[in-house]
C-alpha cells in the first residue's frame, strides 16, 4: 500500500482557501435563498474534516491500478 507524503503547507494553504471560499459563499448567501452570518462551529468542522478526506482520496489515488494501457 502506497501512502502519499504531502506537504503539510500545501495541506495547510488549501485547507485555508477551502474555509475561507465556504465562508464568503455562505455570507453572502451566493447559494442560498438569504445571505446569512458566518457560523464558526461549521467552518471548524470543514477545517476539520476538508484535510482528512482530501488525504484518503490521495491514498486512494496512489493505490488506484490503472490497467493495462
Amino acid at each position: 500500500m502506497k501512502l502519499p507524503n504531502p506537504s503539510p503547507f500545501e495541506y495547510a494553504a488549501r485547507t485555508a482557501l477551502v474555509v475561507l471560499t465556504v465562508a464568503v459563499v455562505r455570507y453572502t448567501g451566493v447559494f442560498l435563498d438569504d445571505p446569512g452570518g458566518i457560523d464558526p462551529v461549521f467552518l471548524a468542522l470543514v477545517a476539520v474534516t476538508y484535510p482528512a478526506f482530501s488525504y484518503l482520496l490521495a491514498v486512494l489515488a496512489a493505490n488506484a491500478d490503472r490497467g493495462p494501457e
